[in-house]
């Protein structure tokens, strides 16, 4: 029979730990897969972690932003009902869940998520833009440019957002707009440069100036 003062040592050669010891190095490996986009492997380790913490809103948005990587708009939806469900407060996830409804095509729904996400956080900057995105895809380009016009006001000038704005003009046939708002973009971008995005001012430059 083992004594009691041997049972500890036991324990350890039998590898036997705490289970708030496993469920953090787990959390470690989940933080790793996401930050090296092994994605399969998160959401693995997500599928454990919401069973054993069903209530974690947190869980149910990482998966949910995983999916939504992978196009996966229903399975992402579903992760992002389950959230709000736990946590109706926050912004980014109704921004989150906009995104997916307008992959679906359910364009009011997405227009009103993204309302309700500006509204619980009006400096999410974020939503703004692809909200402006969406009503421009939907040709309601004085929303859009209203969008992007406050984007600019509660943000930093960003060449992005005077981009999306310059192409908005440009079809609503404001073109003298367009081309002001392309030059802020290229101004900023000689400072911060990026190449996909120049690329792309060229290009619905070209469209305006086709002899330049």
């Amino acid at each position: 029979m083992l004594s009691s003062t041997s049972k500890p040592s036991q324990t350890r050669h039998l590898g036997i730990f705490p289970k708030a010891s496993i469920d953090q190095q787990l959390k470690q490996s989940l933080h790793q897969a996401i930050q090296y986009q092994d994605y399969p492997r998160a959401i693995l380790l997500l599928n454990y972690f919401i069973i054993q913490e069903p209530k974690n809103p947190d869980h149910y948005i990482n998966r949910g932003l995983i999916y939504a990587h992978y196009q996966s708009w229903s399975q992402a939806m579903a992760d992002y009902n389950q959230a709000l469900q736990l946590n109706h407060n926050e912004g980014q996830i109704y921004a989150n869940r906009a995104k997916c409804n307008a992959a679906l095509g359910h364009w009011s729904e997405a227009l009103a998520d993204y309302d309700t996400a500006i509204g619980l956080d009006p400096d999410n900057i974020n939503a703004r833009v692809h909200q402006g995105i969406l009503f421009r895809a939907l040709s309601l380009y004085d929303d859009a440019i209203v969008c992007f016009g406050l984007a600019l006001f509660i943000g930093n000038l960003s060449a992005d957002i005077y981009a999306e704005r310059g192409r908005t003009y440009q079809l609503d046939g404001q073109w003298n707009c367009a081309i002001s708002d392309y030059q802020r973009a290229l101004e900023i971008l000689a400072e911060s440069p990026s190449e996909s995005l120049q690329s792309q001012i060229q290009v619905w430059t070209a469209e305006l100036l086709p002899n330049q």
